[in-house]
């Protein structure tokens, strides 16, 4: 006999499992250069729980906490995805469940009744349930005001525990270098858990004043472990200085720019030293900004990075030699797209023709995980038919992966190289707005310097 719905959210799945560890986790690991991890030991292994992300990335914030906890978390997804009947039955095995939401057409709450009584459920049953307090992703770096349903649905799920400590939220900060780019990295910080059981006295009296002071610490501990940047009428500038500066502050603060927990904490302070800046010297900081803004402007004009003028002077022997050193990686550049360009392009294609770039990651990732296994598959087999030496036709299929990140890792480096050959040329031309990008970073970072110094 075959289970019911609820009969699998409530219990863990072997198969689920199987596809999780064998497919959605190592292709988030190929995904992503690095995958840094901090809180995972302390949020409980067994025992209802609610992962509560900040949404910047569309489904890899859910990705996130699936593969870094060993949990079978059930998720809510907008309801107009659940459409045929294969794509719901895939959903419903990956454990997503669908909400409508007013702004999609969604006529009432009445419609989200089942999937909140699947997820009570779940909950009652000791599982996990994973949902995105701000009810929509945004591409800013910050927390938006949160719904006050999911405090609802958790007081409802404590509500047959009472005092006793059962139902725990447990905030997640999930951090992206870029929300769009393949092989960028992702840090997610896992808070402390909050006990509902301590709102339960509240609850009984006032739910709407319970439920306003939940909010309320959800809303702290969430931006205690992501990055906040509150300032609207500096946000870009400010968005850009917790980046750049962030090397130099992590060394006045004794911290580790190499380590991903130490650069968050570096943005972090930066971020707050920025707004007290703006609190206390509104002129200064205007002026600051204004140099940031300019200086962005003249290196988005030329299309470089701050690293190209961080790391300037450059002499045209360096250049050449970087050149060769370059040239001499081109083989294993080419057999590398070989063996990994068709699906790679297919990927980005598809991505392409996303509106809202914050799906753009989460296409690549879903397109890439169907594409490239059965692409590497079918050149693993020719390998093995047309490579006449036994070894090549062990080792040579082992190097598809590899030699594919190696080809995507040359074809940044020839970008660089190309970033550092124009900038070289345009200060050995004196073009006045090289030459003023070079001035305005050094100011900007004089001023940085001594925001840090009076700390």
């Amino acid at each position: 006999m075959s289970k019911t719905l609820e009969q699998k959210l409530c219990n863990r799945s072997l198969g689920y499992a199987f596809v999780r560890n064998v497919f959605v986790r190592p292709a988030l690991y190929l995904y992503y250069r690095n995958v840094n991890v901090t809180g995972a030991k302390d949020v409980p292994d067994e025992g209802p729980v609610i992962f509560t992300p900040n949404h910047q990335n569309a489904l890899m914030d859910a990705l996130a906490i699936l593969c870094t906890k060993d949990r079978q978390p059930v998720f809510v997804a907008r309801a107009d995805i659940f459409q045929k009947p294969f794509i719901i039955a895939i959903l419903n095995f990956l454990r997503i469940l669908p909400i409508f939401r007013r702004r999609d057409g969604g006529s009432s709450s009445d419609n989200n009744q089942e999937t909140f009584d699947l997820i009570l459920k779940v909950l009652h049953s000791q599982q996990a349930v994973g949902i995105m307090p701000e009810g929509v992703h945004s591409k800013f770096k910050r927390l938006n005001t949160l719904q006050k349903g999911i405090f609802r649905m958790a007081m409802q799920a404590q509500a047959g525990y009472g005092n006793t400590r059962m139902v725990k939220i447990v905030p997640v900060g999930v951090e992206y270098t870029d929300t769009r780019k393949f092989r960028s990295d992702v840090l997610v910080r896992y808070g402390q858990a909050i006990e509902l059981s301590d709102f339960y006295d509240q609850y009984s009296e006032n739910p709407a004043r319970a439920f306003r002071q939940m909010q309320d610490v959800l809303s702290e501990k969430m931006k205690e472990i992501m990055i906040h940047i509150p300032n609207d009428q500096y946000y870009g500038e400010i968005e850009r200085l917790r980046v750049f500066y962030q090397k130099q502050a992590a060394g006045h603060l004794g911290l580790d720019s190499r380590k991903a927990e130490d650069r968050f904490q570096a943005q972090q302070k930066i971020i707050a030293a920025l707004q007290e800046y703006d609190r206390t010297n509104p002129d200064e900081m205007s002026a600051l900004c204004l140099a940031t803004k300019n200086y962005l402007d003249i290196i988005e004009r030329h299309n470089f990075r701050d690293w190209v003028v961080e790391r300037q002077p450059y002499s045209l022997m360096g250049l050449l030699g970087r050149s060769i050193w370059t040239l001499a990686g081109l083989p294993f550049c080419l057999l590398g797209m070989l063996l990994n360009y068709a699906p790679y392009q297919l990927s980005s294609i598809a991505s392409r023709k996303i509106k809202d770039p914050q799906f753009i990651s989460s296409v690549q990732y879903v397109t890439g995980m169907a594409l490239f296994p059965v692409y590497h598959l079918i050149m693993a087999v020719l390998l093995v038919i047309f490579v006449p030496c036994i070894w090549g036709k062990i080792i040579m299929p082992l190097l598809i992966i590899p030699l594919g990140i190696f080809a995507y890792r040359y074809y940044l480096a020839i970008k660089k190289l190309g970033a550092r050959f124009r900038f070289w040329s345009g200060k050995r031309n004196k073009n006045p707005e090289i030459l003023e990008a070079i001035e305005l970073r050094k100011s900007i970072f004089g001023k940085m310097e001594q925001l840090f110094m009076n700390e």
